[in-house]
């Protein structure tokens, strides 16, 4: 196996690094179920044209390989971090290895400021093309907007940044994953009772788009109130913290709509240490949320992650590189799944880091997360 695909591990960053972040384009939903599985030419000055509806022209960036790939990111700071950049390395390192030449990657620790000096530093290297994880929706618009006006393409994943000068922006429809949370919860209530919500960041777009849905999706039920708003950074730590916080504020809560499976795991510790019942709650495909949810037979609401768009990421810029039209927006297929279904997607043989929606091959899975 290739030393390149092997990643450190690491899921934990402190409060004050989290905290010194700030703060996705919303379609309609679609639900699926989830079954788990070298120098540059000269570029031209005019940008990319639009050959039919959502298609992007990119034969102003074609050119022969090898390429020079750059890569922003907001840094592996906690497992979906590590396995969006897992799929970054397998598919740049090893299955488009003769194509790629240079990679460079600076990853900003969810720091904006930080994230600024590393559009900097890559867009001086003149990288062929960009993939860029924005840590907020304005903190790197003028460099995106930079890099693109000096003919380097840029593919935007996992967030969106407050421009529209990018080649293509790959994610989920985080709105729609806030109106199924809130539809699962309301539900699961009778349409009656108290809910509180955590996110992850405030200010940070992914995790607003998020909010923005789930408070829509509330608005449908209007005896369904929010009693309690916290941020949990997307850490068990941070999110038993916020919920501890949450419990002691709020005199009853009957549901809890938490955007994703690292917080859920805090929000089951904090239940535990209370010695309350579970309500339920919302959860995803990350390894170690489904063995602490199945170990305590909680209700919820899966949500797949989306870091697997990683992937389709550097497949676009490939075709970019290569001249062929690219999809301007690509939101995936919402995928979902409840707790009757934990068993299609937890692994025992694997770790807690392990997420089972990837688009990796087994040996790079077993390589990284084989207990």
């Amino acid at each position: 196996m290739n030393n390149n695909n092997r990643l450190i591990v690491k899921d934990q960053l402190s409060r004050r690094e989290f905290l010194r972040a700030v703060g996705l384009a919303s379609a309609s939903a679609g639900v699926a179920l989830l079954l788990p599985s070298c120098a540059p030419a000269a570029a031209p000055t005019a940008a990319p044209a639009e050959v039919s509806l959502g298609m992007v022209d990119t034969s102003i960036y074609k050119k022969d390989p090898p390429w020079h790939i750059a890569r922003s990111g907001m840094g592996e700071v906690n497992s979906w971090q590590v396995i969006a950049t897992l799929h970054f390395d397998y598919y740049v390192k090893t299955k488009y290895k003769e194509q790629f030449d240079q990679v460079d990657y600076l990853a900003a620790t969810f720091d904006p400021v930080k994230q600024v000096s590393d559009m900097e530093d890559l867009i001086g290297k003149n990288p062929d093309v960009m993939i860029v994880h924005p840590v907020s929706g304005g903190n790197i618009v003028a460099q995106i907007e930079q890099a693109m006006k000096k003919n380097i393409p840029v593919i935007l994943f996992g967030a969106r940044a407050y421009t529209d000068k990018y080649v293509s922006y790959h994610d989920r429809d985080n709105a729609g994953v806030g109106r199924i949370y809130a539809d699962y919860i309301c539900q699961k209530l009778g349409g009656k009772g108290n809910v509180a919500v955590m996110m992850g960041l405030a200010g940070n777009t992914y995790a607003e788009d998020v909010l923005r849905g789930v408070r829509e999706g509330m608005s449908k039920y209007p005896d369904v109130k929010e009693a309690a708003l916290g941020y949990g950074v997307w850490s068990p730590v941070e999110g038993k913290t916020a919920m501890e916080g949450m419990l002691a504020s709020t005199d009853q809560i009957d549901g809890i709509i938490n955007d994703g499976g690292n917080m859920g795991i805090g929000i089951i510790d904090a239940y535990m240490d209370a010695g309350l019942p579970f309500v339920p709650m919302c959860g995803d495909d990350g390894n170690g949320w489904l063995r602490k949810a199945k170990e305590n037979s909680v209700a919820f609401q899966g949500v797949h992650g989306g870091a697997e768009q990683m992937a389709d990421a550097v497949e676009f810029a490939v075709k970019t590189l290569k001249g062929e039209p690219v999809a301007r927006d690509v939101l995936a297929p919402i995928q979902t799944f409840d707790e009757t279904q934990i068993d299609k997607f937890y692994r025992a043989d694997l770790n807690d880091q392990y997420w089972a929606i990837n688009k990796l091959p087994e040996e790079v899975l077993v390589e990284n997360y084989k207990l």
